[in-house]
């Protein structure tokens, strides 16, 4: 798998090219969580992980033959954004949950734990998954 950290002026992000079978949740939640350790963000990890775990999720239930995950922190915006792209057909929609159903809640805990989020078509086709959070100090 693929770590890339891109510093520039006013944000940092990190890349990770994740696999594609049914460990994909796992590896993304803990490369979330050692990005944000290492950018001294550990009180967003919990949210971020319940998130990326659930897009990816998403992801591989979509049937995608790629996944690849980023976090940006926009230290102006005093945000971070995380990004799952994959090349599965269709897009995500937000439904009423069936709370006794076992799946299908995906995208209301990612509306519940991200301050915003939505979705928009991959410039290589598929589609990216986006949801941001504000960091601590701006919670």
């Amino acid at each position: 798998m693929t770590d890339r950290v891109f510093p520039e002026e006013e944000r940092i992000f990190a890349f990770r090219q994740l696999s594609t079978g049914p460990t994909a949740a796992g590896e993304a939640r803990e490369w979330a969580a050692k990005v944000l350790a290492c950018w001294d963000l550990a009180a967003l990890a919990d949210d971020l992980q319940t998130v990326v775990t659930e897009l990816v999720t998403n992801s591989h239930r979509a049937g995608a033959g790629a996944i690849h995950a980023l976090i940006e922190w926009q230290w102006n915006a005093d945000t971070v954004e995380l990004q799952v792209w994959d090349d599965a057909p269709g897009r995500p929609q937000l439904r009423q949950p069936d709370f006794v159903a076992e799946t299908g809640r995906g995208l209301f805990i990612v509306a519940a734990l991200a301050t915003a989020w939505g979705h928009h078509p991959g410039t290589d086709g598929g589609k990216v998954v986006w949801a941001r959070f504000a960091t601590p100090a701006h919670r």
